[in-house]
């Protein structure tokens, strides 16, 4: 049974630290999202009552992340009685899902885990233990963890919260310690969790920012979510940026592009690849400081490759060390243009922009206050030269083709 008023969230990138604060900030928690666990300290507690980590760790060796992870809980002191975990893991189970919620049961002395990856409102579903891609999570899980894992199939989860805890302590006596669990919408998400509030067995709860919501329902200060006042945010125009090649943002760049009229500046990754990523910059400058010459809401930057099947375009993955380099680069550029045209708000999309976007402008903490669409949160960055400013992160897969329409016009309004 749930008890303990602090959460500590642990996410292995920094858009999936946000999307899962949010969910608690819509129901009257204080949160505080951490960019980066070299600013983690068990203080930050003291004036909030979640905090969510970005370990930084999905593009890490599995042995490297299982132990930052232990790091981070030996800093916070936590044990199983004390601060309550949630081990978030992305919907679509990149990075080291297995061997990071391997980490947090071993540190804490915890043998069962109830695992949830879907994220129905973003169309990430599990079902037979598989994602639609085909991904096995039962596979992930036990490969990662070295820990026995099962499945707990759609039919267990629609005969209701006793049939699930039962089917667990069952296998939980034949030696099963990671239950992954199938979910295709939100009732089958709050039937996994009232589950999860009668094991009387200590367990860990992970997931997607899904089983998040259902948690902070749960222990929610307020009865519904909590409805903000509309924000005053500065007229000035917003700062997009999209270092994600996925192709839904890709649709979504060139639907706000068209809406606005107002063309893309595309980030020349061409350039950097061959080593001249001053030149890239350079380039992108030029145009910026050309379209903002002009009355625009708006200034779009996205890379190059986005929008290319050429070569040059796909030799590169985010994860390899060119990915990084570009990232490098791409933060350069924004922190120029943060400083120089003083955007108030800043949108970025893709986990690994984001990160090196807060690295390059001194972001360390951001609160969230609303959220725009699922998963997608607006921010308020605490701290440092731009403590007051906005900031929206996106996962490259997350919303509609309108939904950075939509943000606009919302932020506009």
């Amino acid at each position: 049974m749930v008890t303990k008023t602090n959460i500590l969230i642990l996410a292995d990138d920094l858009t999936g630290a946000n999307d899962t604060a949010i969910q608690f900030s819509k129901f009257g928690f204080s949160v505080l999202v951490v960019t980066h666990i070299v600013q983690v300290t068990r203080a930050n507690f003291e004036n909030y009552d979640v905090i969510s980590i970005n370990t930084d760790s999905r593009r890490i060796a599995p042995n490297d992340a299982y132990r930052v992870i232990q790091e981070v809980l030996k800093t916070f002191e936590v044990n199983k009685n004390s601060i309550l975990v949630y081990k978030k893991i992305d919907s679509v189970l990149r990075g080291n899902p297995g061997q990071e919620l391997a980490a947090v049961m071993d540190s804490l002395d915890i043998s069962l885990a109830l695992v949830a990856p879907a994220f129905p409102a973003n169309r990430s579903v599990l079902t037979h233990g598989y994602l639609p891609s085909g991904v096995d999570a039962v596979r992930i899980f036990a490969d990662g963890s070295g820990h026995k894992t099962v499945n707990i199939p759609l039919e267990t989860i629609r005969q209701g919260a006793p049939s699930i805890v039962a089917y667990m302590i069952s296998r939980n006596r034949q030696g099963t310690q990671i239950f992954v669990a199938d979910a295709v919408n939100d009732t089958d998400l709050e039937t996994i969790f009232a589950a999860s509030t009668c094991l009387e067995k200590p367990h860990l709860l992970s997931g997607s920012a899904g089983l998040a919501n259902q948690l902070a329902r749960h222990l929610g200060k307020t009865k519904d979510p909590l409805q903000e006042n509309p924000l005053k945010i500065s007229q000035t125009p917003a700062l997009i940026v999209a270092g994600s090649r996925q192709a839904e943002t890709a649709s979504q760049i060139l639907t706000l592009s068209q809406l606005l009229s107002i063309p893309v500046i595309r980030f020349k990754v061409s350039l950097v690849i061959e080593g001249k990523s001053d030149e890239a910059i350079k380039e992108a400058l030029t145009e910026v400081a050309e379209q903002m010459r002009h009355t625009v809401s708006a200034c779009i930057i996205a890379v190059e490759s986005m929008f290319t099947a050429e070569n040059t375009g796909n030799r590169y993955t985010e994860e390899d060390e060119m990915g990084k380099t570009i990232s490098f680069a791409l933060g350069r550029l924004i922190r120029i243009l943060f400083d120089d045209f003083h955007f108030s708000l800043l949108v970025s999309t893709g986990g690994d922009t984001s990160m090196e976007i807060c690295k390059q402008l001194g972001i360390s903490c951001m609160e969230p206050i609303k959220e725009l669409y699922p998963g997608i949160p607006l921010t308020r960055i605490v701290g440092g030269e731009h403590n007051g400013r906005y900031m929206i992160t996106k996962s490259g897969r997350f919303g509609e083709p309108d939904t950075l329409v939509k943000i606009m016009e919302y932020i506009n309004e």
